[in-house]
C-alpha cells in the first residue's frame, strides 16, 4: 500500500546508497520517456555533491515559523457577475508587495491592481464578484519542466538503485523500463509499445489514455497553484491544457505555440530551432542538456554550440536548458554574455546523481534561473514541493543565498522569462494574463507563507480569469455549467472545476471519471505483467499529504 508520505519525510533516505526515485523521461520531443534520458550534472559543477537537504527540516527563510492557514482568517465571497472578479489581499507585484490592495479581473485580463480601495473606481468593479481573499495573491506558478505523462506514477512506483554519472545509465534499469512499458502502452505512444500492449484496449488512438494522463498532471499542478505547465508530453491532443495550461503545445489558450522543447541530446533537428529563431517563430527553446556529473554530460554544452550552422546560434536569449547540472564557471558565463536561461530540477537532480547544478555560480554570473519539479518519481510531486527543496538545499549547502522572494520569482517571472512569455504570463501587472493563485499564511511575510504553502494552503486558482480550484466557500465564483467537485485535500474541502461544456476530446471528463479510467488501466497493465513481480497501481495521488 501506498504510504501517505510528504517530501521531508523522505528526504533522509536521500543520501543512502539506494536513492527513492529518477528523475527525467528520455527520448524524442514527439514520444516523451525512451531509454535516452533527460539532461544532467557533472562533478566540475559540484553544487554539493555530498550535501542535501536537512532530513526532517522545516523550510528555511523564515518558512519554518509560518503558521497554519487554519490559524489566519478564511477567505469570504460576495458573488457577482463571473466574468469580472475583484480579490482583495495582499498582493506580490514584480516591483513590490501591497500589503492591502486589490486586483481588478475582467474576461482573461487583469485590468487594474492598486493598494487600499483603488480599483473600486473602475467601471469593471461595478457588480463584479469580490473575494476577500485574506491570504496572498500571487502570480500563478510556471512549471518549465515536467514530464507531464509519468505523473501517474510516483516514488513508490519506481527509483534508481544507485547513484548514477550520467542520464544515460539509469533508464537501462529493468523496474524503469517496465513502467516505461506502462507509460507507453497507456498513451498509446507511437513508439516502444510492449506487446503486451495489443491485449489492452490503450493501445490504439480511440483506446488511449494521453488525455487522462496529461490531465492528471495537469491537476497535480493546479492543485498547487500552477497555471502553466511545460509538460513534453510528445503528440498533442486538443485535450491537453484544459485545465493548467500546457504551455509547449498549440492548445495552451494564448492563441499560438511558440516553445519548443527536447528531451533528449543531441536534439533531433537544433538547425530547424536556429531558422525558427531567426523567423520569430519560435520565442523559447528548452533542451535537455549536462544532466549528470561526468565529462560527458559536461560536454553536450559544447556540442550545443558546435552541431549548428552557423555554430553556436542556439547560444541565443530564446534557450533555456534544462538542467546544467555539469556546469561551472565558464559554462554559466557563456550562458549569461547568451542571454541564455536555466531551468532547476534540484531533487530529482539529487535523487539521480547526488549533486545538482550549481546555482550560485549562475546565479553570479548572472544567469535567469527558472523551476521545475520534473517528474513524480524522484522529482517532485508539485511545483511548492519543488521551492521547499530547493530551499532546503540552499540553507544546507550554499549558506541561504536565495532569499524565500527569489525562490519564488524562479517559479514566476522567471518562468515566463524562460518559455518566451514575460510580456503576458507569471506578474501580477495591469495588461497580464489573469493567472493567479491565492495562498493563505502569513500576510506580513508573503513569500515565506508560499514557500509553506502545500495545496490545503491554496485558497484560489484562477487560470484565464476563471477560477478552477479552490476553498468551497469560493465556489459561487466558479464557472456553472456543467458544475464543479468537491475535493478533500488533507483535510481542507476545495472546489475542482475539470469538466468543461464540450464533449469533445474528452472535454467533458470529470476528476473523478479520469481517476477512475487510469486506476483501472495500471490495474490492468499489473495483471498482463505479473511475471516481471513488479505492480504500477494504484494511481499515484494528487497530492501526498503529511
Amino acid at each position: 500500500m501506498r504510504g501517505a508520505r510528504f517530501l521531508f519525510g523522505l528526504i533522509a533516505c536521500l543520501g543512502a546508497s539506494g536513492f527513492l526515485a529518477g528523475g527525467c523521461g528520455g527520448d524524442e520531443p514527439t514520444n516523451d520517456g525512451g531509454a535516452g534520458g533527460d539532461g544532467g550534472s557533472s562533478s566540475s559543477s559540484s553544487g554539493g555533491e555530498d550535501g542535501g537537504p536537512i532530513p526532517g527540516s522545516d523550510g528555511g527563510d523564515g518558512a519554518a515559523d509560518a503558521k497554519p492557514d487554519a490559524n489566519y482568517p478564511p477567505p469570504s465571497i460576495t458573488p457577482g457577475a463571473k466574468d469580472r472578479i475583484m480579490l482583495v489581499g495582499t498582493i506580490l507585484t514584480p516591483g513590490a508587495v501591497i500589503p492591502d490592495g486589490q486586483v481588478l479581473i475582467e474576461g482573461s485580463q487583469i485590468t487594474c491592481v492598486e493598494p487600499g480601495t483603488g480599483c473600486n473606481a473602475k467601471p469593471g468593479a461595478v457588480g463584479a464578484t469580490v473575494i476577500q481573499t485574506n491570504g496572498i495573491v500571487a502570480p500563478g506558478m510556471i512549471d518549465v519542466h515536467n514530464h507531464i505523462l509519468f505523473d501517474i506514477f510516483d516514488d513508490d512506483d519506481w527509483g534508481p538503485a544507485k547513484v548514477y554519472k550520467n542520464h544515460d545509465e539509469w533508464p537501462n534499469e529493468p523496474k524503469y523500463q517496465a513502467m516505461l512499458d506502462v507509460k507507453q502502452c497507456l498513451s498509446n505512444d507511437s513508439q516502444g509499445k510492449p506487446a503486451w500492449c495489443a491485449s489492452t484496449p490503450y493501445g490504439t488512438a480511440a483506446g488511449s489514455l494521453r488525455c487522462e494522463m496529461d490531465k492528471w498532471g495537469e491537476l497535480k499542478g493546479l492543485i498547487a497553484g500552477t497555471t502553466s505547465i511545460v509538460g513534453l508530453p510528445g503528440t498533442s491532443s486538443a485535450c491537453f491544457g484544459s485545465i493548467t495550461r500546457s504551455i509547449d503545445v498549440s492548445q495552451n489558450g494564448l492563441g499560438t505555440d511558440k516553445v519548443q522543447t527536447s528531451a533528449i541530446f543531441p536534439p533531433s533537428n537544433p538547425n530547424g530551432v536556429c531558422t525558427n529563431f531567426g523567423a520569430g517563430t519560435t520565442d523559447a527553446f528548452i533542451p535537455h542538456i549536462g544532466e549528470g556529473v561526468d565529462a560527458k554530460a559536461l560536454a553536450e554544452f559544447t556540442s550545443l554550440g558546435t552541431m549548428t550552422t552557423p555554430a553556436e546560434c542556439l547560444y541565443a536569449p530564446q534557450t533555456a536548458i534544462t538542467h546544467g547540472v555539469a556546469f561551472g564557471p565558464t559554462e554559466f558565463a557563456t550562458m549569461a554574455a547568451k542571454g541564455m536561461k536555466l531551468v532547476w530540477s534540484p531533487r530529482s537532480n539529487f535523487t539521480l546523481y547526488h549533486a545538482t547544478a550549481n546555482i550560485p555560480q549562475a546565479r553570479s554570473a548572472g544567469v535567469t534561473i527558472a523551476l521545475g519539479p520534473d517528474w513524480s518519481m524522484g522529482g517532485s510531486q508539485n511545483l511548492l514541493d519543488e521551492l521547499r527543496f530547493a530551499d532546503e538545499y540552499d540553507d544546507k549547502n550554499w549558506g541561504n543565498v536565495l532569499t524565500p522572494k527569489e525562490l519564488v520569482t524562479m517559479a514566476t517571472e522567471n518562468g515566463a522569462k524562460a518559455v518566451g512569455l514575460a510580456d503576458r504570463l507569471g506578474k501580477i501587472e495591469v495588461g497580464a494574463v489573469a493567472d493567479v493563485a491565492v495562498y493563505g499564511g502569513d500576510r506580513g511575510k508573503p513569500y515565506d507563507a508560499i514557500l509553506a504553502a502545500t495545496p490545503r494552503e491554496v485558497r484560489l486558482v484562477v487560470i484565464g480569469g476563471v477560477p478552477l480550484y479552490g476553498e468551497s466557500v469560493l465556489e459561487p465564483a466558479a464557472p456553472a455549467p456543467p458544475g464543479c467537485e468537491k475535493l478533500d485535500v488533507c483535510g481542507a474541502s476545495k472546489f475542482l472545476c475539470v469538466a468543461t461544456a464540450s464533449s469533445a476530446s474528452k472535454l467533458n471528463q470529470t476528476h473523478a471519471e479520469i481517476k477512475a479510467a487510469l486506476e483501472q488501466a495500471l490495474k490492468d497493465a499489473d495483471a498482463l505483467t505479473t511475471a516481471d513481480g513488479w505492480n504500477f497501481a494504484p494511481l499515484a495521488p494528487l497530492v501526498h499529504c503529511k
